[in-house]
């Protein structure tokens, strides 16, 4: 099997394409045959060296991954042979062949093509994870999505209108048309925004993608008991928050990391990731196809996402004929 794996933590320029014995199959596992592997911005995190979840002895990143299912070891009654899968870990995605406990994939739809579906788990698992069962949205509710024309934004705006929820989306760049959610709103003045469309109400929960200086702007725009969930901080600055605000308001701060389900209780994200499944197959759902990369070009693409220069998703694509003397 070939991995990309880093010697050291870094950038993407670290990654080198190694080759390593096949991993025996132990109970509970299966070995799936990838085709494609999305790419995301914590993999960036992972290599260098501050990602939340500990680095394995070999440094491979990667979450989120599309294959066929080759082996099952002999107690596996749920998945057979043959059968294309995704699969969301929290490390080790980079390669093309992954050995993994059956509960971290699920079947695609004959209707998914491959290039979809690898960059359909992170973005749909964490904007279902964080919206329902850390956020607790019911129908009718309004939830306001910060970080809206990103990947998982895009994602959270699907998922919060399939719920039945009531969707404003928070867009600083003003490329986001009104056809995406019940209301587009610029971050300034967003809460006397937010309350005059709630009738002073304000909004029942918020996902903040975003961080920096908008979080106490979102926290000002809850509805009393409203719920504030927190999942990325793509302003690269991480906030600080007066607890006074939180006691007066009543409000709840949840966080919601989909790489923690995939390693402490990966049943949640499968579960969220099974629901975004369905309703992909009913309409509801419509992610976009990412750009695809031959796989050893992995730090050429990976570098595209840190410049901030990749227009939506990216993905490796290991049908693209690659050569395994790279080094």
């Amino acid at each position: 099997m070939y991995v990309l794996a880093a010697d050291e933590t870094g950038g993407p320029e670290q990654l080198r394409l190694r080759q390593l014995p096949d991993p025996a199959l132990s109970p509970g596992q299966v070995r799936v045959s990838v085709t494609t592997i999305g790419l995301n911005f914590a993999e960036l995190v992972q290599l260098s060296g501050s990602f939340q979840i500990p680095a394995p002895d070999l440094l491979v990143p990667g979450f989120e991954l599309v294959g066929v299912v080759t082996e099952t070891a002999p107690d596996v009654t749920t998945i057979a042979p043959g059968r294309r899968v995704i699969a969301l870990v929290s490390w080790g995605a980079y390669t093309d062949q992954l050995t993994v406990d059956a509960t971290h994939v699920l079947p695609i739809p004959d209707d998914m093509d491959d290039l979809t579906a690898a960059g359909f788990p992170v973005s749909y698992a964490t904007a279902h994870v964080s919206l329902l069962h850390r956020g607790g949205l019911k129908p009718g509710e309004t939830v306001v999505i910060t970080g809206a024309t990103g990947n998982v934004g895009e994602a959270a705006l699907q998922v919060a209108r399939a719920a039945g929820a009531r969707v404003i989306a928070v867009d600083r760049s003003g490329a986001l048309t009104p056809t995406v959610a019940d209301h587009v709103l610029p971050p300034e003045g967003l809460a006397d925004a937010v309350r005059s469309l709630t009738r002073q109400h304000g909004a029942d929960l918020v996902l903040d993608l975003v961080g920096g200086d908008l979080t106490r702007e979102l926290i000002a725009a809850l509805a009393w008991e409203g719920r504030l969930v927190t999942a990325g901080f793509a302003s690269g600055t991480i906030p600080t928050v007066s607890l006074l605000d939180v006691l007066v308001g009543n409000i709840a701060i949840i966080g919601s990391d989909i790489a923690s389900y995939a390693s402490c209780d990966v049943t949640v994200a499968m579960r969220a990731l099974s629901q975004c499944l369905a309703w992909h197959a009913e309409g509801r759902l419509t992610p976009r196809v990412p750009a695809a990369f031959a796989f050893p070009e992995a730090p050429k693409a990976l570098a595209l996402i840190a410049e901030g220069t990749a227009s939506g998703k990216l993905a490796l694509d290991l049908t693209v004929p690659w050569s395994s003397d790279l080094r």
